[in-house]
């Protein structure tokens, strides 16, 4: 993939995407992701995240009808990229003598294992290695498709509404030992997952816990 902009040797992350369109629990593992390599001396390039249909297949048509290598087996139009869902993100190194170091990448998909998120470089088809996606909906989107029909309908996922007569608690984890904020009837709040009786969610900033019945 080329690069719109000149890449130097910069101590710093370098991100090129709308994060808007990411889902929000991919977003906060892709910043964590972006923190923990910083204290390992590893700065990014977030080179690609949300696609439309349009872009999926001008990319679909490079090795093919366009110049080029091909970068992809998905067509736009049948939404099979999980860029697509707003579910991946791709990196490279901000470092022009290493942008797709081998070496260097495989340092940074141990830490996002252990962050949660997959990667394309365990692939057993075509490998991806500057690929990273949530996992929940494996490693395609035939789940997503089915469950959803559309990213619009997808994305409608995203956020939610608290329903509450007044204020609802948000704490810092699930065993509600601490409160870290007090949200109002009718606030939006981005959805990062749901799960039990809880939601994780993002608010003003702050990530934490809230009784998933509270959202609408």
């Amino acid at each position: 993939m080329g690069f719109s902009r000149r890449v130097g040797n910069m101590k710093k992350h370098d991100i090129r995407i709308d994060r808007s369109k990411l889902h929000p629990l991919l977003d906060y593992r892709m910043e964590r992701l972006l923190k923990k390599c910083k204290k390992k001396g590893i700065y990014l390039i977030i080179t690609e995240g949300f696609r439309s249909a349009e872009y999926q297949d001008k990319l679909y048509a490079k090795g093919r009808t366009a110049p080029g290598n091909v970068v992809t087996n998905a067509r736009g139009s049948s939404y099979s990229s999980q860029h697509q869902w707003g579910i991946a993100f791709d990196i490279a190194i901000n470092d022009k003598d290493k942008l797709y170091d081998t070496a260097i990448i495989c340092k940074v998909a141990r830490i996002a294992k252990k962050l949660g998120l997959g990667w394309g470089g365990d692939w057993t088809g075509i490998v991806d290695k500057p690929h990273f996606y949530l996992k929940k909906w494996g490693s395609d989107t035939v789940e997503l498709k089915l469950q959803y029909g559309s990213f619009e309908r997808f994305r409608k996922t995203w956020s939610g509404r608290v329903n509450y007569k007044t204020r609802i608690r948000m704490w810092s984890n699930v065993s509600r030992s601490k409160v870290v904020e007090k949200i109002p009837n009718g606030e939006k709040v981005l959805v990062l997952y749901k799960k039990l009786w809880y939601a994780k969610i993002k608010y003003k900033g702050k990530v934490g816990y809230v009784r998933s019945k509270y959202i609408k």
